[in-house]
């Protein structure tokens, strides 16, 4: 049985008692009462393509700093670039030649962290000053996703040494084994429940490491067999976690207690990013397509926005500070962004 997303936003229903309660008071009379304009509804569609300066860069993971910048990976150019919401470019090479940086994270004091999947290492940068690169004590583990963890560290999927890596801010780095053969470590995220959950993409399972006990759970496999799950986020209700099940086409929702249930994506044929907007649905890449989802989050509808750009292989999406969703667009060497509110 499905269990649809429940929002409450808190304040609006005691501001209405305020203002009849004031109301009231003054005998009826507000001032400026009258009828209000109706807004115009936004329909929502890609508003805009920004073409990343670096030719043939292959935008990738992208991120909202602390300091209001967006900033993405641009792995074939082996740069971190930060962007203004009007699409002005800062770029900052990469010390390491040829790191291919992956995926990147905004951190409270305003640093970023990202993974150099080809250099095995974890980089760091503030605005655009280089940081620090730590090199990843396997050889050759492939460090892919990172994420801020709930205990203050990063925690990031090493995908070819099949281990799940944490680093704290000074730089140590812990590797943990997952049981899981080969299963193929892909996106996570940090839980109020203490815990990293994490895509196991060719297991096509879920899987709970417990940050206390430092130890995995039982992992949970998707109701639909290869289904490559793949970005994981926490749900709109803050109660559970949702993810990406980029073969079945399907938008995963697992239970703190390991249920799974599953909400297919028609007519979308694949999923690839995810991101909770903040109108409380759900944006996905329907990189198949050439679009932008979005996810109901009371009936888990889907309604399409396409990219004006052709082929744009649209992968990550992150918030920008103007609450406006933005989205690289991996074979267009181009940042997208969609308007929706």
């Amino acid at each position: 049985m499905r269990r649809p997303f429940v929002f409450r936003s808190a304040g609006l229903v005691p501001a209405a008692l305020a203002l009849l309660a004031s109301t009231a008071c003054s005998g009826g009379t507000v001032i400026g009462s009258g009828p209000l304009p109706t807004p115009t509804p936004v329909v929502p569609h890609v508003s805009a393509e920004f073409t990343v300066p670096t030719a043939a860069s292959a935008p990738q993971g992208i991120t909202l700093g602390f300091d209001g910048f967006l900033y993405f990976t641009e792995t074939a150019g082996n740069k971190i670039a930060q962007m203004t919401t009007g699409g002005v470019f800062v770029e900052t090479p990469v010390p390491t030649a040829n790191a291919g940086p992956f995926a990147i994270v905004g951190m409270p004091d305003t640093s970023l962290w990202f993974t150099e999947n080809t250099a095995n290492k974890i980089g760091t940068q503030t605005g655009t000053t280089v940081g620090t690169e730590y090199p990843l004590p396997t050889a050759n583990a492939g460090p892919t996703y990172i994420t801020r963890g709930p205990d203050g560290a990063l925690w990031f999927s090493e995908t070819t040494a099949n281990k799940l890596g944490r680093i704290d801010l000074s730089g140590n780095i812990t590797e943990f084994p997952v049981p899981t053969p080969n299963a193929g470590l892909a996106g996570l995220v940090g839980f109020s429940d203490g815990g990293i959950w994490i895509a196991e993409s060719n297991a096509s399972a879920i899987v709970r490491f417990d940050i206390t006990a430092q130890t995995f759970g039982a992992p949970h496999p998707t109701l639909t067999a290869n289904a490559a799950p793949t970005q994981i986020v926490v749900c709109p209700d803050n109660q559970t976690l949702c993810f990406t099940e980029n073969n079945a086409a399907k938008l995963g929702q697992i239970t703190p207690a390991g249920v799974v249930t599953e909400h297919s994506l028609a007519p979308a044929t694949s999923a690839f990013g995810l991101i909770n907007g903040a109108d409380f649905n759900l944006y996905f890449t329907d990189r198949a397509q050439n679009k932008i989802g979005q996810i109901s989050g009371i009936s888990f509808g889907v309604t399409e926005f396409p990219i004006p750009t052709a082929g744009s292989q649209a992968s990550f999406l992150s918030l920008g500070p103007d609450s406006e969703i933005y989205f690289t667009e991996t074979a267009a060497n181009k940042v997208g962004r969609l308007t929706y509110f």
